[in-house]
């Protein structure tokens, strides 16, 4: 269908009132190609979003009632009467006692015409045609009509063309506050056309990611998902949402890299303003697709980090093609873009924001050697952290993990060395007045695994490490942010897998003695170093996923989902809900609410109320991506 043809049934699409006499067939197949036109049409599309937004605020109007004289003299007119096919009108003899009509009586009446949605209700534009379909002619005016009643209809119009047009110039200006300047260069793609459906309601949303698409549903289950980027995009698996404010329960804007294009995107949270950041990613020219699996290509797509208020979006990108990554910083209060000046050659990978959002630390990579940068936003000052990470020459060390530590007064770097499995110093720099001026080793070893939590060890910072025995995985260790400090050992005996951190850093949950995926779930408190054994049979996919208040974790037995009460004795509670589970992830707004995806014969992702052990499906699809929370203000 063309622009022409789908502008004069979205009144219809919009009311789902097409017209009478139509076969579901016939109202399916138009409804599925307006619906496949407005995912590709951002023309169509905006004038839809205008359309619900006139409804709305039309909706929002008060209503009034008619007088019971006004409506009894309407419903007893020749006219009334006429229009509703009663042609013996004259025949009958209504009086005050009779019930007065509240509907038409009948729409079949017949030798008459049925009635019909009009197409185009709500035109944008005047259609190339004046004729008026047969069928909708109007029969010849009877005489001896009420004048008063003629003085009432013009009345009647005169409202209604003040009414649209008083909608018409709000949508507009609503229109025009929400345009942004379009980006000027011949590589970038165009904007994204915004949400079919007009801006999501206010509220706490889960997004995720399917088939090259992000979409996004209430976290009520109020209404289904519906998709935030077009079909003309496909996104990366590393989009990102910024940090919550203060006073909100997540973010309210996302990023996102479109593979097919090479440019990097931002959206608000409800769908709207999917805006193309002006800077390539790649050079032009250069296949996206090629790239994507390279070195280069790994770094750009790891690239997004929101600072602490949303305000600023670093990533990198190589728009020369010399396989040489530049960082750069985006402003979304002025949509421009700046380029981070390097001293030394080499390519940039792993930014990461500090706690106050004022500074960036990344890494710069030259001919096998790893320098770690940290750049003042406010400034623009370039401090060297270390000129190489590899201080042990070890063959195959690299930059593994990079990060802050969380005090804002007294800032600090802290960084892992070492390759996938082999993990052989933890290390720390402060950069704060006063800090350390050069960097401090942690611990060394050979670890299978280094984990690192701002909010671990009271809150300081801190690391966790899986040791090794004989090649396998051993126990677990902490350790803080002091140089000197002695490490604290929490279990012993152990053969440890995924281990990871509860949100506030008191616990530590992992697996012993695993074998084909199933293992022993422990949880181990942090400060008193007490191992507590939870449950047999635990797989490690879905990955055991904890509350944000760190009161509750829930783990998958395979066909059966369960809570635990991590406070007083692990209490457990099993979920009512049966399947195999293919994801966790809490609310963040409410921390007895649990989103759990499955895939088997209840295949679809659903909101478990862990107080009451029900749920509610949300969606009918298999998810295998990982949740991530947004907030509409």
């Amino acid at each position: 269908m063309n622009c022409e043809q789908v502008e004069e049934l979205l009144s219809v699409y919009l009311d789902d009132s097409f017209a009478v006499g139509e076969t579901a067939e016939t109202a399916l197949e138009l409804q599925h190609d307006i619906a496949a036109h407005l995912q590709d049409c951002a023309r169509c599309s905006t004038t839809l979003a205008d359309f619900r937004r006139f409804d709305t605020l039309l909706a929002q109007m008060p209503h009034i009632s008619p007088s019971p004289a006004l409506r009894e003299k309407i419903f007893t007119s020749p006219e009334y009467f006429e229009l509703s096919g009663i042609d013996n009108y004259k025949h009958r003899s209504i009086g005050r006692d009779h019930t007065i009509p509240n509907k038409t009586l009948r729409r079949d009446t017949a030798g008459r015409p049925k009635l019909v949605a009009l197409p185009g209700g709500r035109r944008v534009s005047p259609t190339s045609s004046t004729e008026t379909p047969t069928s909708l002619q109007p029969k010849a005016r009877r005489h001896g009509g009420s004048w008063g009643l003629r003085i009432m209809q013009t009345a009647i119009a005169a409202t209604l063309l003040l009414t649209l047009g008083v909608g018409s110039l709000i949508g507009w200006k609503l229109w025009t506050q929400n345009v942004h300047p379009a980006v000027s260069s011949s590589t970038i793609t165009p904007p994204a056309a915004p949400a079919p459906g007009g801006p999501l309601s206010a509220g706490i949303y889960y997004v995720f990611l399917r088939d090259g698409s992000l979409w996004s549903t209430p976290a009520d289950g109020s209404s289904k998902a519906e998709r935030l980027t077009p079909k003309s995009v496909t996104v990366a698996d590393s989009w990102v949402v910024s940090p919550p404010l203060p006073g909100r329960s997540a973010g309210d804007k996302l990023a996102y890299i479109d593979l097919q294009h090479a440019f990097v995107h931002t959206l608000r949270s409800d769908g709207q303003s999917d805006t193309v950041v002006p800077q390539p990613l790649l050079k032009a020219g250069i296949a996206p697709s090629s790239l994507w699996d390279t070195s280069t290509g790994e770094a750009i797509l790891d690239s997004l980090a929101w600072s602490k208020d949303g305000g600023m979006l670093a990533f990198v990108a190589d728009p020369t093609g010399a396989n040489t990554t530049n960082l750069y910083i985006l402003s979304t209060d002025t949509g421009s873009v700046q380029l981070v000046p390097l001293p030394i050659k080499g390519s940039v990978s792993q930014p990461v924001w500090s706690p106050d959002g004022k500074r960036i630390a990344f890494a710069v990579s030259h001919n096998g050697v790893v320098t770690i940068l940290d750049y003042n936003t406010q400034n623009h000052g370039l401090l060297n952290i270390t000129n190489n990470v590899n201080v042990q020459g070890r063959a195959n060390d690299t930059l593994l993990n990079l990060d802050w530590s969380p005090d804002v007064n007294a800032p600090a770097i802290t960084w892992s060395v070492g390759s996938i499995g082999h993990v052989h110093s933890l290390w720390v720099r402060h950069v704060g007045n006063g800090g350390i001026a050069s960097p401090q080793e942690l611990s060394q070893g050979d670890y299978v695994q280094a984990i690192y939590s701002r909010t671990a060890r009271n809150g300081t910072g801190g690391w966790l490490f899986v040791t090794s025995y004989l090649g396998r995985a051993a126990n677990l260790v902490s350790i803080d942010l002091i140089p000197g400090t002695i490490p604290t050992i929490l279990t012993r005996g152990k053969q440890v897998n995924f281990a990871q951190w509860s949100p506030d850093g008191t616990y530590v949950d992992y697996l012993d003695s695993i074998s084909s995926g199933v293992g022993t779930l422990h949880i181990v408190n942090v400060n008193t170093a007490t191992d507590m054994l939870v449950a047999t049979g635990v797989t490690n996919e879905p990955t055991p996923a904890w509350s944000a208040d760190d009161q509750q974790l829930v783990y998958s037995t395979g066909q059966q989902s369960v809570i635990v009460d991590v406070q007083g004795s692990l209490t457990l509670h099993p979920l009512k809900i049966h399947g195999l589970a293919s994801f966790f992830s809490w609310s963040v707004s409410s921390p007895h609410q649990l989103v759990i995806a499955l895939n088997d014969e209840q295949t679809g992702v659903y909101l478990v109320d862990t107080q009451r052990n029900s749920a509610l499906q949300l969606d009918q699809q298999a998810l295998d991506s990982p949740i991530f929370w947004t907030e509409i203000p």
